[in-house]
């Protein structure tokens, strides 16, 4: 179990939330409304309104959940507030950080949560909206949307607590100095002189502090508006002016509709104005909204509005922050825009790129992956790369993982099963991390090697066999004939090699021409094949030059007389080719080798050689062996 670590503004953290006032007090109405709601909309089990305290999580609000609070040490939220976005946990039972948690091996058995973290107005996290069931799940993107709408909601009623605290403080401060005051003048009237004193002190003090916040509002970077209930211009400071294009002067006592609202939505505006004037509660009072603004010239464009109400000199102003967010917006839209140009470049290259996070679940892939293997994105996204990949290729590609998590880029090449059949793809692995270097996952490159691995083997085949015969050439004997020796010598097995001409073939080649001596050739070639076992080795030199090896031989000079006398009667068993009669014979040479002495494959063939000579001198269509004993 990984017990969350402290924040770095810990200590500010915990201050914020003491202000607050809010901890160990009884529940409030519109959080209950919201964590039942919450409960509906997701369907799940248990939703929560957690403040993080220094050595508990305390729960402001709580549906599905009997206790009030549980230790810090284990909780999820812990780990929530140490990011700015949601912490979703599909199945705790699976994630390192949770597997042994005693919130996930006992009651309440979490498997899924889901906790976006609740911030003060200063940007402090004080805890989380959290979303906790006892099965896998999993949060679209609209779904994630929702809970960041609903914990901004919280966050709207905790800023409202700030407020509350900070007038409220404001107000028994001002109390206090009054009360004082107050007694000092019933005290002593000797007194009077110097209460008027501190009293014109202390009205200095707040005429200085009005002017210090009007020239915070008017060098503040964001437009301030302060508008009376006929919707009336009061306040317009600088920022106003470069925003919307309107002085100071200009925008003094008008109709702020007239200004600032495009004409469609001026109605809109009008009924909002007058429902608050009404009742006293406007919709978006607290809350950060995005509408569409005009400028002078005419020209809209989007903005963050912020409102709050005060009550000054007997009438009720309505205040508002406005933030241009043109800016924001394009450059939402060209991170859209680029992400399709990306997708699309992706989906239409020829290879499979994915994105594979480090619990190796899919979290991208292109459509290559539905072009090879029929796998569509939406399927495979999230899933486990074990549950997708063929148990053959992932044992190949699981160590290949295990060496690109630990940030070394990995490169393999394995055969896969696609739509057209099996494949060979060349894998590249690439690590991936985020700005603070800490592994995210990485990204998966595959290209179709197949053709280059069929011409390589088409090219190793050819390198190591006759192009007529099909045999193994005179490269791969003498490799093979090496490692025959080799054997014989470990074994102490006798072996023999066995070196065979057709006779006449000069003649029979002169009388019917090449192409039928290469017919010749071939079915002398199928017939040495045939006659020969599957442990043995033919091939050919060159011309009519052929060759067996004999391995593993009880008694090597007459098991392999044997074979070369079968090698003869099946030469002389042909009578025709291509309908034309003939008569074939061969003279065969042998050379025998024990084992017991060094010697080289060249010495062999050598041996063998110059037995074939033997037999011809003896008359042709037979077989000699070289000397008496192994070369």
């Amino acid at each position: 179990m990984h017990k969350p670590r402290l924040p770095a503004n810990e200590h500010d953290r915990l201050a914020a939330l003491q202000r607050l006032g809010v901890l160990d007090t009884p529940p409030a109405a519109e959080l209950d409304r919201l964590t039942r709601l919450a409960q509906r909309v997701f369907k799940v089990k248990t939703v929560l309104v957690t403040l993080v305290d220094a050595k508990r999580q305390w729960f402001k609000s709580r549906v599905g959940l009997d206790v009030s609070e549980t230790a810090r040490d284990i909780s999820f939220c812990g780990h929530a507030i140490l990011q700015p976005q949601a912490l979703l946990v599909t199945d705790a039972r699976q994630d390192p950080r949770f597997a042994d948690n005693p919130l996930v091996t006992a009651a309440p058995h979490i498997v899924f949560y889901a906790g976006q973290p609740i911030f003060s107005s200063a940007g402090h996290a004080l805890g989380t909206l959290c979303l906790i069931d006892d099965q896998p799940r999993q949060l679209d993107d609209g779904e994630l949307q929702t809970l960041q709408d609903l914990a901004r909601m919280v966050e709207q009623y905790l800023w409202g607590l700030e407020a509350a605290h900070d007038l409220q403080q404001l107000q028994a401060e001002l109390e206090q100095r009054v009360q004082q005051r107050t007694q000092e003048l019933e005290t002593t009237l000797a007194q009077l002189h110097q209460e008027i004193a501190q009293r014109n002190a202390y009205e200095c003090a707040l005429l200085a502090e009005k002017e210090h916040f009007h020239a915070t509002l008017e060098n503040t970077t964001d437009a301030f508006i302060e508008i009376d209930e006929q919707g009336l211009v009061v306040g317009w400071n600088r920022a106003a002016e470069t925003t919307f294009g309107w002085t100071r002067e200009e925008a003094g006592g008008q109709l702020l509709a007239e200004l600032i609202i495009p004409p469609p939505l001026r109605a809109a505006h009008h009924a909002g104005l007058c429902r608050f004037v009404r009742t006293g509660q406007p919709r978006m009072l607290g809350q950060r909204v995005e509408v569409s603004a005009c400028r002078k010239d005419g020209s809209t464009f989007p903005i963050e509005l912020t409102l709050s109400a005060i009550h000054s000199q007997g009438r009720m102003l309505i205040n508002a922050f406005l933030h241009d967010i043109s800016q924001r917006k394009a450059d939402e839209a060209e991170i859209l825009d680029s992400r399709a140009r990306i997708k699309m470049i992706t989906d239409n290259v020829p290879a499979i790129i994915a994105y594979i996070d480090t619990g190796l679940h899919y979290r991208f892939v292109n459509l290559g992956y539905e072009k090879w293997f029929g796998w569509k994105a939406e399927t495979i996204t999230g899933s486990k790369v074990a549950d997708v990949l063929d148990a053959a290729v992932y044992a190949v590609a699981r160590p290949h993982f295990d060496k690109v998590l630990r940030g070394e880029q990995s490169e393999y090449e394995v055969l896969m099963p696609s739509l057209h059949g099996k494949i060979w793809v060349h894998i590249t692995l690439i690590p991936h991390y985020n700005p603070q270097r800490q592994q995210q996952g990485f990204y998966v490159l595959g290209v179709d090697i197949t053709e280059r691995k069929q011409l390589q083997d088409q090219l190793q085949f050819e390198a190591y066999h006759d192009s007529l015969t099909g045999l193994p050439n005179r490269r791969a004997l003498m490799q093979s004939l090496r490692e025959a020796m080799a054997r014989s010598r470990r074994s102490g097995n006798s072996m023999a090699l066995l070196f065979l001409d057709l006779d006449g073939f000069k003649a029979l080649n002169d009388s019917h021409g090449h192409d039928f001596g290469d017919m010749a050739l071939q079915r002398f070639a199928r017939e040495l094949r045939g006659a020969v076992r599957e442990t043995d080795s033919a091939a050919r030199l060159a011309g009519d030059e052929f060759t067996v090896i004999l391995e593993n031989l009880v008694q090597p000079q007459q098991d392999s007389a044997l074979v070369a006398g079968k090698l003869l009667q099946q030469i002389a068993a042909i009578h025709s080719i291509a309908g034309v009669a003939v008569t074939l014979s061969s003279s065969i040479g042998i050379a025998l080798y024990d084992g017991r002495h060094d010697s080289s494959a060249n010495t062999l063939l050598n041996a063998a050689d110059k037995a074939i000579y033997q037999a011809k001198r003896a008359g042709k269509n037979g077989f000699a062996f070289y000397g008496d004993t192994t070369p």
